[in-house]
Formats: C-alpha cells, structure tokens, sequence
C-alpha cells in the first residue's frame, strides 16, 4: 500500500477504536473519547479491559471483540501494555495507529526495548503508526481530532508537523490567536515508525496545505529530508524550528523525543540548500507564516520605512541593516510627493521621519509607488490611529465627538487600506506594519480587514525585520 493510502487511514479514517478509553477525567482516555463522540461522523469503539460502557457507548475488553472493522487505533493504555494492544490490532486488521503513551525510548532501558518490540509487531502486519509519546493528531477537512488539549481550530493553508506536544500546542495557540487556520497537524512523537520524512512528502501533495510548519530536534532520514524539501520548496513554503543548536539542547532532545540532534552546522547549510526557512522561535515561526501568506514576494533587498518619531526610526534601521536589509534613498519624485504632504521638519531621508504627525496613508502610497523601494515598512501605522484618543483624557462631555471621530477615522482608513492592498498587489512589493509601544486594538472593522488578509501589526520593529528577511532570502532562492 502506498504512503498516501496509508496516511489516508490516518487522517480520516472510517472507524476508529480507542485503547484506554476511561470514564476518569484525568485520563487522555476520557477527553480523547469526549472529542470523537462530540465530532462525530465515523464509527467509535472504545476498549477497556473492564468492558463496561464508558461514556454512552458500549466498550469491548480488547480490539479484537469490536464487531465492525477497525481503520484507527488510538492507544492511550500505560507503556507496558503497549505491545499487547499493539498484538491484538495486527489480529484485528488494524490499518493504522497512534501511540499516545509515553515511557519507551525517550527513557532509555527498558522503554527502548518495548519500543522496539511495539515498531517489530506493527511492521509485521503492515500497521503504520504515530509516537509513540505524542498528543494526537487531527483534519479539519475530515473534521478528525485526537488531539484533544488545543483551542478550537479553524480550516486553513497550514499544516504542522512536530516532535513536542507542548510545543505544537504553543504554536496552534498562537497562530488562532492572529486568526490562522489548519489544514492537518500531528504530534510525531519518538516516530517509531512513521517519520517526520513521511510526514512532510504526504503533506507535499495535499492541495489544502499551502505552508508546511515544523518543529524538529533531530531528523530519522536527513538525506530523504533534504531531498524532498528541495522539491517541495518550489511549490510550496517549509519552515522550520530546529532546537538542538547547543551540546545541552542536543542532550535535552534525545531524553526528550529519542532524536538525533546531528551537527547544527551541517543542518543550517542544507536548510538554505534545500530552501527551507529555518527559525528560531515560536512567535518567529507564526510571524513568518505571516508574511507567508499575507504578502506578495519582494523583488529585493531595499524597504523605504515611514515613521512618526525619530528614535522608531533610528532602531528600525539598525535592524534592518542587521537582516541585510537596505535602505536606499528614495526617488526624486518621491521626495517631492512628501514634501508636498508633510511638514518642512520631516527627515528628507530613509527613514522617512514625520516629524511627529501621525502615519498618513499617501506617504505610504508614495514609497509603494518609488522604482527605488521592494518593500514599505510602517511604524505605528494599520489600525493605530484611531487609538490614539482613547489614551487622552477629556471630559464626558466630549465622549460623543469622539466616538463619533472613531466612526468617522475607522471608514476613512478602511478606504486607504483598500487602496494599499491595490498598490501591494500592483507592485508586487509587501507592506510590513510595526508598532512600537502603540499596542494595536485587535478588534474593528480596520483589524478585521488587515486579519483576513493576514497583513497583522507585528508588536516591534525586530520581529517585523525578522520576518520581512525570511520573505526576501525565500524569494531569492525561489529565482535562482
């Protein structure tokens, strides 16, 4: 059976029985049986050696006594009696597996040993199976969870692969915070059998993943890895979190996942090989999703930057200039568009410094249109002006004129975004907003808008750069 086939089973499987299901709260044998009768759809069998009825539905003492067929096992049962439930899913037919429970390899010993025993039993009957030590999995198309500790996830371009649970909890967490949503995820695990590898080349032909995201401590196949991230890349976007940079976190993730941390050195120069955006960071992860999937691939290397205060201005260029970022000067033409809308004490360089008036949309529009500019990025811009005046404090009897000035701000800048994304889309050049110290209100019509078109505020300039980079050398590598 081939990879795709057999991942299928995995992914949205008809029939699934759940080893260890438990009427305990305390259990993942509790919520994951919660989470498969509240989304329905597909035949659930719970097994526990009691064989009571758990949760409203009859439970049967092992596998082999459930009367229909059985695509998916989910094994939540302590390590040591992994191998029997493992034995009676080859009897039964089992097509596929996750291994919830933790304890084999990552320990060493013993757990190493039954960990062996568990991959030697599956492979005889053709069993492929997540883990063991994982969190689950889920398809928002199929509407499969087995992952039960995440928020509520939304359909989207993203799919995620990673060796930690709690890692890939933090990074689901925050991408539904900003609004993004999943194709596919897994918890891979100690990947006893199924690899990060088989992961990734399912993932590749899935027309609902646009971005593969990643988090790894060590690589089962590195060669097979690099070999389809080369192809992949061109298609679509990889990035990847690496840990295990250091001796001690090389040490941390073989007692952690049982992974093979390997030289970091080799391992960054295959990721820019391959075109694999390697980060370091879970928010840097999501912040390069971001611009991923929000903005157009720029042409270069030069960002004409626009900025109400002066020291916004001086750090944004030292960390731009820190990503190898440029800052070029700007056009003529340009130079006299700002004159004729800013004051006479505004920078007359890049950075455009305004002297201290608000952010304006038609500077913003100036720099999108100079041939000298790839990329404008704003600081204290995208939802933030109207903000302002509820930092002032005035008298209730002017509460009305400001609302109704908010009302008023609010429909004049969703038409100047509407017009920016024009530009953007014209140009073929990204729009980065920055706010520093001016927390954007994640609420209004302005918000909303930015947000489904992924062009979210990034919270300071070093992030913003960060992400602005990754975007630049990805489109380097996509020209070459």
């Amino acid at each position: 059976m081939k990879l795709e086939q057999q991942l299928d089973h995995l992914f949205n499987p008809g029939s699934v029985a759940l080893i260890g299901a438990s009427s305990n709260l305390a259990k993942w044998g509790f919520h994951i049986l919660s989470l498969l009768i509240a989304k329905g759809g597909r035949q659930v069998y719970p097994v526990n050696r009691n064989g009571d009825e758990i949760q409203g539905l009859k439970a049967y003492q092992n596998v082999s006594l459930v009367p229909g067929t059985v695509d998916l096992a989910v094994i939540t049962v302590p390590f040591i009696d992994v191998p029997a439930a493992m034995e009676d899913c080859a009897r039964k037919g089992v097509k596929a597996a996750v291994v919830i429970s933790g304890g084999f390899a990552e320990t060493g010993g013993d757990g190493a040993r039954i960990q062996r025993e568990v991959t030697e039993i599956a492979r005889k009957a053709g069993i492929r199976f997540v883990g063991p030590n994982c969190m689950g999995h889920f398809d928002t198309s199929a509407d499969f969870f087995t992952v039960p500790y995440l928020p509520p996830v939304s359909k989207g371009p993203l799919a995620l692969i990673s060796q930690s649970g709690n890692t890939s909890q933090s990074i689901v967490y925050l991408a539904c915070e900003l609004g993004l949503g999943f194709s596919k995820y897994v918890s891979s695990g100690n990947e006893a059998d199924l690899h990060f590898e088989d992961f990734l080349e399912y993932l590749a032909q899935d027309d609902e993943t646009k971005i593969i995201l990643g988090y790894i401590e060590g690589l089962k196949e590195g060669r097979r890895f690099f070999k389809l991230a080369r192809e992949i890349t061109r298609k679509k976007p990889i990035v990847i979190m690496k840990a295990g940079r250091t001796e001690a976190g090389a040490r941390a993730a073989r007692s952690h996942t049982a992974s093979l941390a390997g030289s970091d050195v080799v391992c960054e120069a295959a990721f820019k090989q391959a075109g694999v955006i390697r980060v370091e960071e879970v928010n840097e992860l999501i912040d390069v999703t971001l611009v991923l999937l929000g903005q157009p691939l720029p042409r270069g290397r030069r960002v004409g930057v626009l900025s109400s205060g002066g020291g916004a201005a001086v750090i944004t260029a030292d960390v731009l200039m820190k990503q190898h970022l440029e800052l070029p000067r700007l056009s003529p033409v340009t130079m006299d568009k700002l004159n004729s809308l800013l004051p006479p004490r505004w920078s007359h360089v890049n950075p455009v410094e305004t002297g201290g008036d608000p952010f304006s949309y038609p500077c913003l529009w100036a720099l999108m249109e100079d041939e000298n500019i790839d990329a404008a990025f704003i600081i204290g811009g995208g939802g933030v002006n109207a903000s302002y005046a509820k930092w002032v404090s005035l008298p209730d009897s002017v509460s009305g004129q400001i609302d109704q000035y908010l009302e008023e701000a609010e429909a004049s800048e969703l038409n100047d975004v509407g017009k920016s994304l024009e530009l953007m889309k014209k140009y073929h050049k990204p729009i980065i907003f920055a706010n520093t110290g001016i927390p954007t209100p994640r609420k209004g019509k302005v918000y909303e808008k930015l947000e489904k078109k992924y062009i979210v505020p990034f919270p300071t300039p070093e992030r913003a750069a960060k992400a602005l980079a990754h975007l630049v050398q990805y489109s380097e590598y996509l020209r070459t």
